[in-house]
């Protein structure tokens, strides 16, 4: 249990720092270092690592099949939009209520193994913590978020910035974000449920870090077109090709190439701890990865001095209570272990 908790952990590490090194690359648009990221992170990276870690690569995708591949590739695709719905819904409901909104819809999604494949545990301990885990979480991150709020009104109005407009109303921005949360636990739930990859990864003697890369190449792939696409809309929108080759473009490059390779670790290792902890630990590591990917970076910043005032009381709550439901959730592994009806 403690491997795969850990492993969990580290993707929240992961995920949550993987962005820090954009604020560095002055030379490049978000939409030149999305797009090249989009490229090592989500189609060289994982087939390479796949093509090299996983026993018969080739022989597995062959005994899976085309449609199979080609549905956990569509999988990703439809994940990957999340990001851009959240970033649209952010100016309208704010950062606070977007992040609650998004984690509830996620961490809601998370729950469908827990009431489909294990239902039986929902009245007993195992179940009951999980359920209390998770809502920690959403309460945690919807504290993280209003302290986010806070600060980056404080930031806005010190620097006389005025917030994008967007086309969405209120409502349409609400609806959004839950779809964003629902649709950004794909992997969790795709892994949760009973999948031919990983099977057919074991029937070749796979082990668990083995099966999981070779699940995540497929996955990724889709999420490459969603993202490529809309970096290529960005792009021609607003005419930043030519900052591809921009003096310090190459720096640009290896940071980018960095970020990628940061991400690709904290998946496999999300990956690897589901196939460590099982179905039932599909829905505990989703919680504990998604409140490290806070506490950790939050963490860091503060000590940074970047948390003042009423902000930072609002962060310290989300944090305390999101290393909380890390701690409730961890326990209701551990009951499920000892007894999946206990």
């Amino acid at each position: 249990m403690i491997p795969g908790l850990l492993l969990a952990m580290t993707c929240g590490l992961c995920w949550g720092v993987f962005l820090t090194p954009m604020r560095l690359l002055k030379a490049w648009e978000w939409e030149n270092i999305w797009a090249v990221w989009t490229v090592f992170a989500m189609l060289v990276g994982p087939v390479v690592v796949a093509a090299i870690a996983v026993p018969h690569f080739v022989q597995i995708n062959q005994a899976v099949g085309l449609k199979v591949l080609l549905f956990t590739a569509f999988i990703g695709a439809i994940s990957g939009t999340a990001g851009f719905l959240f970033s649209y819904t952010v100016p309208v409901v704010g950062v606070g209520l977007a992040s609650a909104l998004n984690a509830g819809g996620s961490m809601a999604i998370s729950l469908l193994p827990l009431v489909i494949l294990h239902s039986q545990t929902i009245a007993h301990r195992s179940g009951l913590f999980t359920i209390v885990g998770v809502i920690l979480s959403i309460w945690g991150l919807w504290f993280c978020g209003r302290g986010g709020s806070l600060r980056d009104k404080e930031a806005a109005a010190e620097a006389g910035a005025v917030l994008p407009k967007v086309r969405l109303t209120f409502a349409q921005c609400v609806a959004a974000n839950i779809f964003a949360g629902a649709i950004s636990s794909g992997m969790n739930v795709v892994l949760a449920f009973p999948n031919p990859i990983i099977d057919v990864a074991h029937r070749f003697g796979c082990t668990d870090f083995e099966t999981a890369t070779a699940f995540l190449a497929p996955y990724l792939v889709g999420g490459f077109f969603t993202n490529i696409f809309y970096c290529a809309y960005v792009l021609r929108k607003h005419r930043t090709t030519s900052k591809f080759l921009a003096p310090g473009s190459f720096v640009c490059l290896l940071w980018t190439i960095f970020m990628a390779v940061v991400f690709l670790v904290g998946t496999i290792s999300y990956a690897y701890a589901v196939g460590l902890l099982g179905s039932f630990g599909a829905v505990i590591t989703w919680g504990v990865s998604g409140a490290a990917m806070i506490v950790f970076p939050t963490v860091w910043d503060a000590l940074l001095g970047q948390w003042k005032g009423l902000a930072a009381r609002q962060i310290a709550y989300g944090v305390v209570v999101l290393m909380a439901s890390i701690v409730v959730l961890a326990l209701a592994q551990y009951f499920y272990q000892i007894n999946p009806l206990g």
